[in-house]
């Protein structure tokens, strides 16, 4: 299952956090981690839409055994 509003907090919360704190990322050398897993997180977002007015925000899958 993929749920899009906690990953859409999560994304806004590092981002948060690397705006505040951009010189501690940047002397711990985690500036570029921080970087791609928000980038990460908005190419999931842009690929979420699948047309001008459509917008993923739950895929759930079920597993047959």
């Amino acid at each position: 299952m993929k749920f899009g509003f906690p990953m859409a907090y999560a994304a806004t919360v590092l981002a948060w956090g690397l705006i505040e704190f951009e010189d501690s990322y940047s002397h711990s050398g985690d500036l570029g981690y921080a970087r791609d897993m928000i980038k990460w997180f908005s190419d999931y977002f842009v690929k979420a839409h699948a047309s001008k007015f459509e917008l993923y925000v739950q895929a759930s899958f079920k597993i047959f055994f």
